[in-house]
């Protein structure tokens, strides 16, 4: 037997049953006609439901699907409803398909993960480095590598060899002044919250880290990063993400 392409099912994630549905404007610039998030709706199996919309007839990849995917799961966390988000592009081949295979055979460990996030929403944030400022320490602090610099203007025979010298010579500076760093930004926020941390992906970052943050305690956990920001001005960068679904804690169903 085969299936329609009419039947298949975008799954954005796993949520309580009975979730509301977000909602758009007919004209909302983010959620096109051909978007999985233009036609939502759950399907249900006893307290869980999974939230679904029909998948276009075409590839799944533009940069437009993933905000909209994003769209949604941020929609669905603002009306203070947990949610196991799914993968991006994840489509299954009808509603019995994803009532079997997803929710009932996974009933017991989503219904778990669920309450582990009732109430509870996720907060990254992501620290760098102000490039002039820590330059200028690291400078100070590694006069050798400020001769290297020099040298390596005055001599162009060499450029090149002696900027990846030199640009090694940055990075192991940074790597050791980055640990004192992140356990300071880190300390500012106690035991108060779960945590988890990422790799960081360049030289500059300093940290990158979920934290799960009770919904009575969002707006002091956005004023403390607020206030850090403050203290830390003109030496870190402080980049604030979220409320969004707790990717880093439930991982992706």
């Amino acid at each position: 037997m085969t299936t329609s392409v009419d039947s298949w099912c975008y799954v954005f994630g796993i949520v309580p049953a009975g979730t509301a549905l977000p909602t758009w404007s007919e004209n909302d610039p983010a959620i096109s006609r051909d978007s999985p998030a233009a036609r939502l709706r759950l399907i249900e199996v006893g307290e869980l439901a999974a939230l679904v919309g029909t998948p276009p007839h075409r590839s799944i990849g533009r940069a437009a699907d993933l905000l909209a995917h994003d769209r949604v799961l941020a929609e669905v966390v603002a009306n203070g409803t947990p949610v196991l988000p799914m993968r991006f592009g994840a489509v299954m081949t009808d509603e019995a398909a994803v009532a079997r295979e997803l929710l009932e055979e996974h009933q017991a460990e989503f219904a778990t993960a669920l309450n582990s996030v009732r109430g509870r929403v996720q907060y990254t944030v992501k620290v760098r480095y102000e490039q002039d400022a820590v330059l200028r320490q690291v400078l100070a602090e590694h006069p050798e590598i400020d001769r290297l610099r020099d040298l390596g203007s005055a001599e162009s025979a060499h450029t090149f060899q002696r900027q990846l010298q030199l640009g090694e010579l940055v990075v192991r500076a940074l790597e050791q002044l980055r640990p004192a760093d992140a356990a300071a930004v880190l300390g500012e926020f106690g035991d108060e919250f779960e945590v988890r941390l990422r790799e960081t992906s360049s030289p500059e970052d300093v940290l990158d880290a979920a934290f799960l943050v009770d919904a009575d305690q969002v707006t002091g956990f956005e004023r403390r990063v607020e206030g850090l920001g403050e203290r830390h001005a003109g030496w870190l960068r402080i980049r604030l993400l979220g409320p969004s679904p707790a990717y880093d804690f439930v991982g992706e169903a």
